[in-house]
C-alpha cells in the first residue's frame, strides 16, 4: 500500500504558483512573542533577515502546469531547520505543524496543519535533478554579502573529515551475497514465474534471508563452500537473465548490472570453474562495497577504517570579520585524497567570486603543483609540505641535498660532482619530469655511495626533478614551514577544527541520513546554512549587547590568574 501511494503521488504533477511574501499572521506573532519574549533562534533570524529564501529562485525546478506545489522558500527554510537540529523528515514535518517559533519563520497562521513528510523528500529530489544544492547556501550568502559580512578576498581554511555512508560495512561475501540477494528481489516482482524457472528451491535457504556474519558457517572450510556456492548461483542467474529468451523486464533489472560488476571483482572462471579471488580485482577507489549504496567507498586513514565519503570544509577566518561563515561544503569519494582537490575546491570559490587572498590548509591539501598554481593567480597557500619520501632522505642524500642550477640544466651533488645527462619526460602518472643522471663512474668511486645510491655497479645515481616553477615552490615551503613566522600564520587554520567538531555533534555531519553521494552533498549544503544561521544569530546578539561580534576564546582559571599576576 506504502509503494504504490509512493508511486500515485510521484505521478502527480507540481507546479509553482509563486506567491509574493505573506507577513506572519498577526494571532502568530503575537503569541509567538509572548511565549518568548527573549526570541528563538528562528524568530530573530526571520526578524533580522527576513525569509531568506524567496519563490522565484524556485521557479525552474517545477513545469508551469499542475497541482500547486507548497512554496519552496517554505520547504528550503525547514530544510535548513531541520539540518540545524538534526532531525528526520518525519520530525521536522512535525515541527512544522507543532513548533510556534516554526509557525513565525515561516509565516503560517497557527491552525496550519502543515506538510506530509514526503514532502520534504520531493523537494530534496527536485534540487537534486536539476543539481541545485547550492540553493540552500547561496541565498545565505547573498544576505552576507549585501550586509558586508562576507566579501571576496581575506583568509580562509579548509578541512576535511569523514562521513560514515547510510549503509552497514560489509565483508567480501557478504556483498556478493546481498548484491545477488538485491537482483534475486527485484527479478521476483518483474518475473516471478520466470524466476521460478531459472533458480532451484534451494536458494530460497540461501538467499531469502539477509546474508549476515551471524547467519554463514563459522569455518573456514565451510565459508569457502559457500563463496563458490555464491560465486556458482550468481555466474547461473547472470547467464540466464542474458539470454535471448529471458523477458526485457529481467534485463532491464538495473540490478544485474551491478551484480555483474561485483561478480568480477571477486571471482573469475578458470577452465569453466568459479573461484575466489585471492584480493579484489580492482582498487578501492571503483570497488563496490554494498548493493545498496553503490557510491560508497572504502577507504582508511591512519587507525580509521570507514566506508562513505569525505567531506571538505571551507569558512572565512579573517581577524577583522564580524561573523566566520562556511562558504564551501563538498562531498567526495572517500578515496580521493586531499590534494587531489585543493585545485577544484579553488575554482569553485573562483566561480562564485569568494576568492580569498590566503588559504590555509594543512599538509595533505599541499604539494608542489599546488603551490606553484596558486602563485600564478596571486593567492598564498599556507600550509606544511610533507617531506620527501625514500631512504634517502632518511638516511642519506634526498633530492634536496643537490644544487639545481636551471640556465645551464646542470646538477651538483652534495660531494661537487656534476650531472651527465639532464632528459626531460613524464612520470608514469603523466606529470612532467626532468631525470638527471650521473656517471657510474664517479658514482661507483664515490666514498659515501651507500648514502646516495644502491644501484648496480654501471648505473650511477638519477634524481627526478619536477618543473622549475615546481621545484622552486617545493624548496620555499620546506626551507620556511620550520620558521615561527610561519607557523604563527599557520596556527590560524586550527580554528576549522572547531566547526568540523560542531557540524559533527550538533547536526549530524559524521553520519550520511541519505544514500548517494549526492543526497550526502545536499545535506552537507543544509548543514553548512545551519551553522551560518547560529553563527549570525550569535553575532547579532552580540552586537546588540555592545560586544564584540565574535567572542574571545576562554581563559582557564589557571590563565587568568596568569593575566592577574602581570597585571
Amino acid at each position: 500500500m506504502r509503494r504504490f501511494l509512493m508511486k500515485t503521488r510521484r505521478r502527480i504533477k507540481m507546479s509553482l504558483h509563486a506567491q509574493p511574501l505573506e507577513a506572519i499572521p498577526d494571532l502568530t506573532s503575537r503569541i509567538a512573542q509572548a511565549s518568548f519574549p527573549k526570541s528563538t533562534l528562528a524568530m530573530h533570524l526571520r526578524d533580522a533577515l527576513g525569509p531568506i529564501y524567496q519563490d522565484a529562485d524556485f521557479a525552474h525546478l517545477f513545469p508551469r502546469r499542475g497541482r500547486a506545489a507548497e512554496a519552496p522558500w517554505r520547504l528550503a527554510l525547514v530544510t535548513v531547520l531541520q539540518a540545524l537540529e538534526n532531525l528526520s523528515d518525519r520530525q521536522a514535518a512535525e515541527m512544522v505543524r507543532g513548533r510556534l517559533d516554526w509557525k513565525y519563520a515561516l509565516s503560517l497562521p497557527l491552525d496550519d496543519p502543515g506538510f506530509d513528510a514526503s514532502t520534504l523528500t520531493d523537494f530534496r529530489q527536485r534540487l537534486l535533478d536539476h543539481e541545485a544544492q547550492d540553493l540552500l547556501l547561496e541565498p545565505i550568502l547573498q544576505i552576507c554579502r549585501e550586509q558586508g559580512w562576507l566579501k571576496a578576498g581575506g583568509k580562509q581554511r579548509t578541512d576535511s573529515t569523514w562521513v560514515i555512508a547510510n549503509v552497514r560495512g560489509l565483508s567480501s561475501l557478504e556483498s556478493v551475497g546481498e548484491s545477488l540477494r538485491a537482483v534475486l528481489n527485484e527479478i521476483a516482482e518483474v518475473a516471478p514465474d520466470w524466476l521460478l524457472g531459472v533458480i532451484s528451491p534451494d536458494w530460497f535457504d540461501r538467499y531469502v534471508h539477509r546474508f549476515e556474519l551471524q547467519r554463514l558457517p563459522k569455518g573456514k572450510p565451510a565459508q569457502e563452500i559457500l563463496r563458490r556456492q555464491v560465486g556458482e548461483d550468481s555466474w547461473h542467474l547472470l547467464q540466464a537473465a542474458m539470454d535471448e529468451q529471458a523477458p526485457q523486464s529481467v534485463r532491464a533489472c538495473p540490478g544485474l548490472a551491478l551484480l555483474q560488476q561485483v561478480w568480477n571483482q571477486h571471482f573469475e572462471r578458470i577452465d569453466d570453474v568459479v573461484c575466489w579471488r585471492d584480493s579484489p580485482l580492482v582498487p578501492n577507489a571503483e570497488r563496490v562495497v554494498s548493493p545498496y549504496e553503490t557510491d560508497a567507498r572504502e577507504s582508511r586513514k591512519r587507525d580509521t577504517e570507514w566506508v562513505g565519503y569525505k567531506v571538505h570544509l571551507t569558512e572565512t577566518c579573517g581577524e577583522e570579520e564580524a561573523v566566520h561563515l562556511i562558504v564551501q561544503a563538498e562531498i567526495t569519494a572517500a578515496t580521493v585524497q586531499d590534494v587531489e582537490e585543493t585545485m577544484p575546491l579553488l575554482r569553485d570559490l573562483q566561480a562564485r567570486d569568494l576568492v580569498p587572498e590566503v588559504r590555509l590548509v594543512d599538509s595533505g591539501y599541499v604539494s608542489g603543483e599546488v603551490l606553484a598554481s596558486h602563485a600564478e593567480v596571486g593567492i598564498e597557500l599556507v600550509g606544511p609540505l610533507k617531506q620527501e619520501g625514500g631512504w634517502q632522505h632518511e638516511t642519506g642524500y634526498g633530492v634536496s641535498a643537490f644544487e639545481v642550477d636551471w640556465q645551464k640544466q646542470q646538477v651538483r651533488c652534495p660531494q661537487g660532482h656534476l650531472s651527465q645527462n639532464w632528459c626531460p619526460g613524464r612520470h608514469n602518472r603523466g606529470e612532467e619530469v626532468i631525470r638527471v643522471s650521473f656517471s657510474a663512474v664517479t658514482c661507483q668511486v664515490c666514498p659515501v655511495k651507500e648514502l646516495c645510491t644502491k644501484r648496480e655497479k654501471n648505473k650511477g645515481r638519477i634524481v627526478t626533478l619536477s618543473p622549475q616553477p615546481i621545484s622552486e615552490a617545493r624548496t620555499r615551503r620546506r626551507t620556511e614551514q620550520d620558521t615561527p613566522p610561519f607557523q604563527q600564520r599557520y596556527a590560524l587554520r586550527a580554528g576549522i577544527e572547531g566547526s568540523i567538531s560542531e557540524g559533527i555533534r550538533s547536526h549530524g555531519l559524521r553520519r550520511a541520513r541519505y544514500r548517494g553521494q549526492s543526497k550526502t552533498q545536499l545535506q552537507a549544503k543544509a548543514i553548512a546554512a545551519a551553522i551560518n544561521l547560529v553563527r549570525i544569530r550569535q553575532m547579532l546578539q552580540r552586537t546588540q549587547l555592545g560586544l564584540s561580534p565574535r567572542p574571545k576564546r576562554p581563559l582557564s582559571p589557571f590563565a587568568r590568574l596568569r593575566s592577574l599576576l602581570a597585571a
